[in-house]
């Protein structure tokens, strides 16, 4: 199945101060669309060419509520989002997948979603 959304970041933060190339940042995000949730997201960049992230999504996908967790690992030449196994909740428990970021000239984001339960 496929479930597409758009998202806005509602906060980004930064958490502490930098370790040599490497900072920490707090975010949370809303989705809308087949994905109507908000998230909190947990991020390491490294000299903004890289990033590892885990991110909380609640809400629901296409009707079904619940929430789950995005991995997130990404560098200039790719991105990778993957659920965690096991992480579905209530109606999305059993959710396997992955996850694609869509940066538009605008500035808008779009996230699709191919996933199984």
């Amino acid at each position: 199945m496929r479930a597409t959304a758009s998202f806005t970041v509602d906060t980004f933060e930064p958490v502490g101060e930098p370790d040599g190339s490497i900072a920490s940042a707090l975010l949370t995000k809303t989705f809308t669309g087949d994905v109507e949730a908000t998230s909190t997201v947990r991020m390491l960049t490294v000299d903004q060419t890289a990033y590892v992230a885990v991110e909380r999504i609640t809400g629901s996908v296409q009707g079904r509520k619940g929430s789950f967790v995005l991995l997130h690992t990404a560098t200039q030449e790719e991105a990778r989002w993957q659920v965690v196994a096991g992480s579905g909740t209530d109606e999305l428990a059993g959710l396997t997948g992955t996850a694609v970021l869509t940066r538009h000239e605008d500035g808008s984001h779009t996230f699709t979603l191919d996933y199984e339960i």
